[in-house]
């Protein structure tokens, strides 16, 4: 199982965009350099498939919070993300990952969620720890990581 990573986003200050980049430094326990949220724990990085951020910005007359709220770092495709277990490994450039929740939770006041819908994000992100510090390009190839 393998992709790409299609796009790197920086979330520099709560309540900012994020910052589209070309190229991030992961640093081990921690997360992405200048991100806010790199301040170690098992959310360090977000990782989410490119194809279900595309579905839910073609869907913006249905109202949500997911794309208001939540913050992808690494946006991916070709990735079977909807497959990826805790504990499973994913390198991409010389960084390394650990998958460490499979599922982002809905947010209990978002209209989707109270009507019983889930949004594309539910299934198609995860979080993940930074198992060894490295640096990750856009379109770099992102795979399983297997120990040699």
């Amino acid at each position: 199982m393998k992709g790409r990573v299609e796009a790197l986003c920086v979330f520099r200050e709560k309540g900012k965009p994020g910052e589209r980049t070309e190229r991030a430094v992961f640093t081990k326990d921690l997360g992405m350099d200048g991100d806010r949220h790199a301040r170690g724990g098992p959310r360090q990085v977000t990782l989410c498939s490119a194809a279900a951020l595309r579905r839910i910005k073609e869907q913006e007359d249905r109202p949500g919070l997911c794309l208001k709220r939540y913050k992808a770092n690494l946006a991916v495709e070709g990735l079977d993300v909807k497959a990826l277990q805790p504990g499973m490994r994913l390198a991409a450039g010389t960084a390394v990952f650990e998958v460490s929740e499979r599922k982002k939770e809905c947010f209990p006041e978002c209209v989707l969620f109270q009507s019983g819908r889930e949004c594309g994000l539910a299934a198609g992100a995860v979080f993940l720890k930074v198992v060894r510090s490295g640096e990750v390009s856009e379109q770099a190839e992102m795979n399983i990581y297997e120990e040699e």
